[in-house]
């Protein structure tokens, strides 16, 4: 299983202009977001301050400044937020999720090169398994009707 790095919408904004400048002030974070998002300085520091109490922003003191950098890096935390999210969709869903996104992007030739290159490396498997729970899935694997009849023919055997 990922780890979830457990990181709101808001915090993620935060988060991002971090990445973008390497070390930041509040002051910075705040001019930027209240731009993008017309947040309020007070919001800002609210989310400031949960990522430092979740440790993923450090703060050292600069003059009259508090100074804000991070451990994480950009592009293994979005790797893990995608995988995490792919962890709770059906994996037989996932190639229609794929090609939607990919339909979505906009992309530059090069792009559409390195794509290409990972689709003609990639090998096929006969059938992708579904791996849901039954009963959170809509494929044929887990049809409420035989899950429903399973649970009865359980709960007749207990009773006996």
């Amino acid at each position: 299983m990922t780890e979830n790095l457990n990181i709101s919408a808001a915090e993620w904004e935060v988060m991002r202009v971090v990445w973008a400048n390497g070390e930041t002030t509040s002051q910075t974070i705040n001019f930027i977001l209240k731009g993008k998002r017309g947040w309020s300085s007070s919001t800002v520091k609210t989310l400031i301050g949960r990522l430092v109490s979740k440790g993923y922003l450090q703060t050292r003191k600069n003059a009259r400044h508090y100074v804000y950098s991070t451990h994480l890096e950009e592009p293994e935390s979005l790797k893990s937020e995608i995988a995490s999210l792919l962890e709770r969709i059906c994996s037989r869903k996932i190639p229609n999720l794929i090609a939607y996104l990919i339909e979505k992007t906009p992309m530059i030739a090069e792009d559409v090169v390195m794509l290409q290159a990972v689709l003609q490396a990639k090998q096929a498997v006969a059938e992708v398994p579904c791996d849901c729970f039954p009963g959170q899935c809509t494929c044929h694997l887990h049809s409420i009707d035989s899950i429903l009849s399973n649970y009865s023919h359980e709960e007749k055997e207990h009773a006996n």
